[in-house]
């Protein structure tokens, strides 16, 4: 099982996570929405859908800032970022995307599989650092960061 390398690379994999999860939650709202106010006729939810649809495209942008820097310590190939490079012949996905996978599995079980190499992946940090005093910087509660 492989691990980050440092506390902020497991911080900007949870970022990711939640912006990418929260970006697929409010695009089924926003699409919610927008099917029920054109059926009903109101004025004020297709407003509010148009907001959160507007809201989706920003964190899309957002996710795919923080995702860039979000690469698998194995084949370096950012995990949470939209990439169209072949994935693993055993890479499994959650509601038909990989990425999405991923984030579920960091959220909540602070690890997950590679969809490139197929390598897992803990969020917790090395157990090993170099230098004399390494030992010194490592958190106390390192079971999920």
């Amino acid at each position: 099982m492989h691990h980050p390398r440092s506390i902020p690379a497991i911080r900007r994999f949870r970022v990711a996570a939640y912006l990418l999860a929260c970006n697929y939650l409010l695009a089924l709202i926003a699409a919610g929405m927008l099917v029920h106010s054109l059926l009903s006729d109101n004025r004020q939810w297709i407003m509010a859908g148009t907001g959160l649809v507007i809201l989706c495209m920003i964190l899309v942008v957002a996710q795919w800032i923080a995702a860039c820097r979000t690469g698998c310590p194995l084949c370096r190939t950012p995990v949470l970022a939209p990439k169209t490079c072949m994935k693993h012949r055993r890479a499994r996905t959650f509601v038909g995307s990989h990425r999405l996978r991923v984030a579920v599995a960091i959220l909540f079980k602070c690890r997950f599989r590679c969809p490139y190499c197929n390598e897992s992946t803990a969020m917790k940090l090395r157990e090993t650092l170099h230098g004399p005093h390494a030992r010194r910087h490592l958190p106390q509660n390192r079971r999920c960061l």
